[in-house]
């Protein structure tokens, strides 16, 4: 996928919750520290939550995905 802001390409993962938010290639049982290759993007937010995303680590935007979640709006 090309990314809408630089169209340079983006790379398909996972943006996963637990104590800290990160963008990963696989989903981790638990998220802890990200490993090489991954980006942590927050610090202390939701618990455990998982979304397919898109990253385009060239312009540092993550484009995620929810509609297979049960979410309502509010």
């Amino acid at each position: 996928m090309k990314c809408p802001c630089c169209n340079e390409e983006m790379e398909l993962g996972y943006l996963q919750t637990g104590t800290i938010i990160t963008w990963t290639k696989k989903i981790h049982r638990i998220s802890l520290l990200p490993r090489k290759g991954e980006v942590m993007l927050e610090n202390n937010v939701f618990k455990g939550v998982n979304f397919p995303a898109y990253i385009c680590k060239s312009c540092k935007k993550v484009l995620l995905d929810y509609s297979d979640k049960n979410y309502e709006e509010g």
